[in-house]
């Protein structure tokens, strides 16, 4: 059987022009930092710093490795997976079995993690007031969903879906955003939290860049407003050959 075409690799821009990849990398994490209100978690992504090390140093100090000794997963990974789950309301049996960790130690981590972190357990308790009261969550933008399923099963979707579709509809907004004031990008797709569109290769230069990057800036109402940054990669070749480049070297 032949192999399966590499996808990314087959989605080129048009001739004579140049594909670009603007991600929301790490936006969940940062919408729940900011419905939990939580400085530390804020000042970190303010401040541009690797929220996975930073969590790490938070929770085990100098024991926390980066990279830890070649295995299927690194420290980070695991912590990555727990810090995740976590924040969904994962429970013991669950994270156990995803990390490979007993459920004694998984409960000593979400101890660990919601005594650094009390204003996300306080989020959970609001989401779960909502959904056991009204049945349903709404997100900063003011979309809601309703549920119709028992309430005490709802929380680990309830918090998922606020910082989940926050990020969609960011991504949306930008969408609409670019199409309104760049009529020389051409839109091609969304996924999730990323946007795909070409532009004329004429317009590779830092001026464009600073456009497109001011198009792509939507506010998300918080009382501590939060703009997520938009990550970029570009290709003259295709979608698969996208490299990241930080907007300072293209603007």
């Amino acid at each position: 059987m032949k192999p399966l075409p590499n996808v990314r690799k087959l989605f080129m821009p048009d001739k004579g022009h140049i594909l670009l990849d603007c991600d929301l990398s790490g936006a969940d994490a940062q919408v729940v930092a900011w419905e939990a209100n939580d400085n530390d978690l804020k000042q970190a992504f303010q401040n541009g710093l690797d929220i996975h090390d930073h969590n790490g140093k938070s929770l085990w100090g100098d024991a926390y490795q980066r990279d830890a000794t070649p295995r299927k997963y690194t420290m980070r990974d695991e912590l990555k997976r727990a810090v995740h789950g976590t924040n969904y309301a994962a429970g013991l049996r669950t994270l156990s079995a995803t990390l490979g960790w007993t459920q004694q130690a998984v409960g000593s981590f979400q101890n660990a993690w919601f005594r650094l972190h009390p204003g996300i357990r306080e989020w959970h308790r609001r989401v779960e007031r909502d959904l056991q009261t009204q049945r349903r969550v709404q997100n900063k933008f003011g979309y809601r969903i309703i549920y119709f399923d028992r309430p005490q099963n709802l929380l680990p979707k309830g918090l998922a879906w606020i910082p989940q579709s926050t990020v969609a509809i960011v991504c949306a907004r930008g969408a609409q955003q670019l199409y309104k004031h760049i009529p020389w990008a051409t839109i091609l797709l969304q996924v999730h939290d990323s946007l795909v569109f070409q532009i004329p290769v004429h317009r590779d230069n830092s001026a464009s860049y600073r456009e497109l990057r001011n198009s792509l800036r939507v506010a998300i109402p918080y009382d501590d407003e939060l703009i997520i940054p938009w990550g970029l990669a570009l290709s003259s070749k295709s979608w698969g050959d996208v490299e990241k480049k930080s907007w300072s070297e293209v603007t």
